[in-house]
């Protein structure tokens, strides 16, 4: 394979292979916009507080959690948006640089705790107040409400003898794809079979190991086959900025829950975007690791080689400290730069033996701001090589989203760090990589339940799994040559730099029941734009972050993403670190 896939002729076959299948992924998206319904959000909208909390999932009946039930009213909103509208509280700072959380994030809480100036139990009622009062953002499946006060209460008698663990009393949300004991998974679909799980996945029983409380099963794109989190099953999830806007997803219940303090950090999967796509649609950050560092088991998979699972937080410290518990083999430094990430700002950090660069972004992360800041951002980033493509090769871009894009290039240059140009693999062949292996792959997952349950899954999933099955063996193993070409371009442009700097999105979120959006006269599927500047770290593996950037001029946030080399989250998140304070102090 190896030899093949050097010889000019064998990639000339393959691009030009990509080409003709680019031709006809175009009349495809085409079609399928003519033969999904106008709208795929279920007839009704939930009054605001009415939603009721269901029992702690060892209480919960074996079937899956009912569907809210449907009045009269329409279903798709029309009309010009209103943003934060309809009660629902900013989840971040409008203004427009990089927006400090309203909320307070992880980390800072963590140590509010520590100190005795928040408890488990104050932090799980907020929570839940939130969830209620929130209720029509539709960020939630399954609340879990008995056994989070329950076990609020187990971590304040932990606490109160010197037990405590690392996110005692914190509550997080788990994206309803994931399994937890004494709960069926839903996957936000009719179609799985309602079976309670008798053990938790990983990556959950992880988090429970370190104190953390699970409040709820976040709502989500039906069984994560899709990027705006419509679903037509238990509500279309709804951006907090804007309740007529999407959040995103596929993990869209999950952003939605972190940005509105539902939940201080939330579990999610990314198999084409959906961490890093909601996070920015909803301004919090989401991390997808380096494929495979985060197990995989107990999730319900979309497409196996393209799978991962991560953490959605306020902010990228937070996800340094969620990263180090989730990991499947966490390493010692990761674990240290955690530590540090959750001292107070007088204590000393040299027991942790840290390399001087993490001791300042540490440092840098716990206060970002003064006129110290362009120093303290270049010793984080110390060694660091950041990487940008030409402008030309993310166009087009939404004017907020290019505004952004170079005021962060700007800030990176301004505290003395230079940018490197990379030549990154062209979007229309990420475009076609990610289409042929994505849909074979999900084909396969759903092929005998398609044929038994066919009526029980949503319009726009049924019609993509069966697109699937029209691609040939042929077309998977193309797909998969193609994938090791973009690859390997995507390893020299990280030969050149270490970090690489580019747009989450190049638009941010559209409004609910969007199938095609224009930028800068240019149309395309909603789909394909939201996933434009994402696949292509899910086809190579390659871990990559997206963090909160500022907002439109209607509040809308913006994102960025950071990409690095495989199994290198330490550059990547010291990264984040020091674009989110020199964005936030350039606001």
């Amino acid at each position: 394979m190896t030899r093949l896939r050097r010889e000019a002729a064998t990639i000339d076959e393959i691009d030009g292979w990509a080409t003709r299948l680019e031709q006809h992924l175009a009349e495809l998206e085409l079609l399928m916009g003519m033969a999904l319904p106008e709208s795929l959000e279920p007839a009704f909208v939930t009054p605001a507080g009415s939603m009721p909390l269901p029992p702690a999932p060892s209480q919960s009946p074996g079937g899956h959690p009912p569907a809210p039930e449907a009045p009269s009213a329409p279903g798709r909103l029309t009309g010009a948006p209103s943003h934060t509208g309809g009660g629902y509280p900013p989840a971040r700072d409008a203004a427009s640089g990089g927006g400090s959380p309203a909320l307070p994030t992880l980390c800072a809480t963590l140590r509010a705790v520590r100190e005795g100036q928040r408890s488990p139990s104050d932090l799980v009622d907020e929570a839940l107040s939130r969830i209620r009062a929130m209720a029509p953002l539709h960020a939630f499946i399954a609340v879990f409400e008995e056994a989070a006060r329950r076990e609020a209460e187990q971590a304040e008698r932990r606490i109160a003898s010197g037990r405590a663990r690392l996110l005692e009393g914190v509550p997080v949300a788990v994206k309803d794809l994931v399994a937890m004991a004494g709960y069926a998974m839903t996957g936000g679909s009719r179609a799985l079979e309602a079976r309670e799980a008798t053990s938790d996945a990983p990556a959950v029983a992880r988090l429970r190991r370190a104190g953390a409380i699970v409040v709820g099963a976040a709502n989500l794109h039906e069984l994560a086959y899709g990027v705006t989190s419509e679903n037509p099953h238990y509500g279309a999830v709804r951006n907090p900025r804007d309740p007529e806007r999407v959040a995103g997803g596929s993990s869209g219940g999950s952003a939605a829950a972190v940005a509105t303090g539902m939940a201080l950090a939330a579990l999610g999967t990314d198999t084409g975007g959906s961490i890093r796509i909601p996070a920015a649609a909803c301004g919090v950050a989401g991390l997808k690791p380096t494929y495979g560092r985060v197990s995989r088991e107990g999730v319900f998979p979309l497409a196996w080689s393209l799978d991962h699972v991560g953490p959605l937080a306020p902010g990228v410290a937070d996800l340094a400290v969620l990263l180090a518990l989730l990991a499947d083999e966490p390493a010692r430094l990761e674990h240290d730069f955690a530590r540090a990430l959750l001292s107070g700002e007088g204590e000393d950090l040299e027991a942790l033996d840290l390399p001087p660069a993490l001791r300042a972004a540490a440092r840098l992360a716990q206060a970002a701001d003064g006129p110290a800041l362009p120093a303290s951002a270049e010793r984080a980033a110390a060694g660091l090589r950041f990487g940008v493509p030409p402008d030309d090769w993310a166009q087009p871009l939404q004017p907020a989203v290019s505004a952004a894009w170079q005021r962060a290039k700007e800030a990176l240059r301004g505290a003395g760090l230079p940018l490197y140009e990379v030549i990154l693999p062209p979007l229309a062949h990420v475009r076609v990589a990610q289409f042929v292996i994505l849909q074979s792959e999900a084909a396969a997952v759903h092929r005998h339940r398609l044929r038994s349950r066919w009526q029980d899954y949503g319009a726009d999933v049924r019609l993509r799994l069966k697109i699937g099955e029209f691609l040939s063996a042929i077309d998977y193993l193309q797909g998969q040559r193609l994938r090791r070409q973009l690859t390997d371009q995507a390893r020299s442009a990280l030969a050149q730099a270490d970090v690489l700097l580019l747009p989450t999105l190049p638009l941010t979120a559209p409004p609910i029941g969007t199938r095609w959006v224009t930028i800068q006269s240019e149309t395309e599927p909603t789909h394909r734009a939201l996933t434009r500047f994402t696949s292509l770290f899910n086809l190579t593996g390659l871990p990559a972050l997206s963090l909160p950037a500022g907002s439109d001029d209607g509040g809308l946030p913006v994102g960025l993403q950071l990409a690095a080399s495989w199994g290198r989250e330490l550059d990547l998140l010291r990264a984040g670190v020091v674009l989110e304070a020199l964005l936030g102090a350039t606001g």
